[in-house]
């Protein structure tokens, strides 16, 4: 029984893993365009505090994700490089015989 590895799968989910991080890293620079969006409808502050005060608590958890992310994305990459390395040495074995 072998194990089969797709380094196109593994390279496709690093590739989207450090795409959802440059999102997230980009993110919060969006914040205040989102509370110029809101403005303050019939002169009311209510909506744009109620706005700054998700952004906040966004912004805590966005950080999370984003660090679950890469650390993911670094797990993936460590087992593309470990599985090459495997398949590299196991190649230059076979070679000697």
């Amino acid at each position: 029984m072998g194990v089969k590895v797709s380094y196109d799968d593994l390279g496709g989910l690093s590739t989207q893993l450090k795409s959802i991080i440059d999102e997230f890293e980009h993110a919060g620079s969006r914040r205040r365009d989102l509370e110029d969006a809101v403005d303050r409808p019939y002169d009311l502050g209510d909506l744009k505090d109620a706005a700054h005060e998700f952004e906040g608590r966004w912004d805590d958890r966005r950080k999370r994700l984003m660090d679950s992310c890469k650390g993911l994305a670094e797990h993936v990459d460590s087992v593309i490089k470990a599985f090459k390395d495997f398949d590299e040495e196991a190649g230059n074995q076979t070679g000697e015989r």
